[in-house]
């Protein structure tokens, strides 16, 4: 028998912890620190017990901050499915979800289910945790680990319209929750929308946390998720405009906490346009694909004192069926390139130099409910 073949049988049969400490004393720590902080969160949970020196490796909090910034070079698909069972004896809604995180190269890396005893829907994100809001509710979960958490009680909302958004504040190293609630008891009144406040980070206890409740009332009834950009958090306006002049965009500032209102690009806005906001590379970008047939404009707000808006791109959208262009929707922007979520069904890269798009194919076949990008991490949510 070769002696290659020998060693390879041998060390094979080594205990872990014997494997690991020979492992420890061949390579040098930078280098196993490397490899380490390149393996995904599930993985490394269960290398903790390989040994001491890995258990106190990947736990240093200069290892998990390198993991992290790695993890957001490299972010991963995570895509949900639901079913909906109402209890006809209890009048009660229970959600079950599929949840499923792939890779841009196709390999799936884990897969795990969810059962909330609540209908909801999933708030937009792009980090580490993601955030569901229900009739009687938020959760919020960090698929990495998947640690689920309900939220404290937020307040009751009478016309049980839940408005709400979810962002990474990175200046503050903290996840803020914000929820716009109808007060209103009474019929003859049009609008009393009150606003509160969630604050949560790392390593805390959520169950703990504390709802703040904004003295600034919400002035405008709004539409869509909050979309967290620059410490700020917002809104399309759902009320009706007589011209294209008006207000169309609300805005809360976190540091002030106060709502302001953003005027739209002047002498284009048509309010009766399928209009919508997402945040690309950093900044707040209004997205237009019905105003002019075929064609999807991104405006971005370049001036956030002035209100000055560019129409960055212009994408032209024959390629797609007149009822699906109303479903594709911008999801990040990285090398030159924009990925467009295809209502759900496919994934889209346009390239911004030849103006094309190319399919991801066979990457997200099979009817998802939500489909999100996510970081990988160790965010703790306290409850465990």
């Amino acid at each position: 028998m070769p002696s290659s073949s020998l060693s390879r049988k041998s060390s094979s049969s080594l205990s872990p912890k014997a494997s690991s400490e020979m492992v420890d004393s061949t390579f040098p720590p930078d280098l196993i620190f490397n490899i380490l902080s390149r393996i995904p969160v599930k993985d490394l949970c269960k290398l903790k017990s390989v040994s001491k020196q890995w258990l106190s490796m990947i736990t240093d909090s200069y290892f998990i901050h390198t993991h992290s910034i790695r993890s957001l070079q490299n972010p991963n698909l995570l895509l949900l499915r639901q079913y909906v069972n109402n209890d006809e004896k209890t009048q009660l809604k229970k959600t079950h979800v599929e949840v499923v995180s792939i890779g841009f190269d196709g390999n799936c890396n884990f897969e795990f289910k969810i059962d909330v005893n609540d209908a909801i829907d999933l708030l937009p994100s792009k980090w580490d945790l993601i955030c569901f809001a229900g009739e009687n509710g938020f959760y919020v979960c960090n698929p990495s680990t998947q640690e689920f958490v309900e939220l404290p009680e937020a307040s009751c909302c009478s016309s049980r319209e839940v408005n709400a958004g979810m962002g990474y504040v990175s200046s503050r190293n903290e996840y803020v929750l914000i929820h716009l609630f109808d007060r209103s008891l009474h019929l003859d009144v049009d609008c009393d929308i009150g606003c509160e406040i969630l604050r949560f980070t790392d390593g805390g206890c959520v169950n703990n946390c504390c709802w703040k409740m904004v003295d600034a009332d919400c002035p405008y009834v709004v539409r869509g998720w909050g979309v967290l950009v620059e410490n700020a958090f917002y809104w399309m306006i759902w009320d009706a405009y007589d011209h294209p002049g008006y207000d169309a965009i609300l805005s809360f500032d976190l540091e002030k906490e106060d709502f302001v209102t953003v005027s739209p690009p002047e002498g284009c806005f048509d309010p009766s346009a399928a209009w919508s906001l997402v945040e690309l590379r950093g900044l707040l970008c209004l997205i237009d694909s019905a105003s002019r047939p075929s064609t999807m404009d991104i405006w971005v707000l370049k001036d956030y004192k002035k209100h000055e808006w560019v129409k960055e791109y212009s994408f032209n959208l024959n390629g797609y069926g007149i009822e699906l262009r109303k479903f594709i929707i911008p999801l990040d922007q990285w090398d030159g390139e924009i990925l467009m979520d295809i209502k759900q069904e496919s994934l889209d890269f346009y390239n911004l130099e030849d103006k094309s798009f190319k399919r991801i194919d066979n990457l997200i076949a099979g009817g998802w409910t939500w489909l999100r990008l996510y970081t990988e991490s160790f965010f703790s949510l306290g409850s465990r």
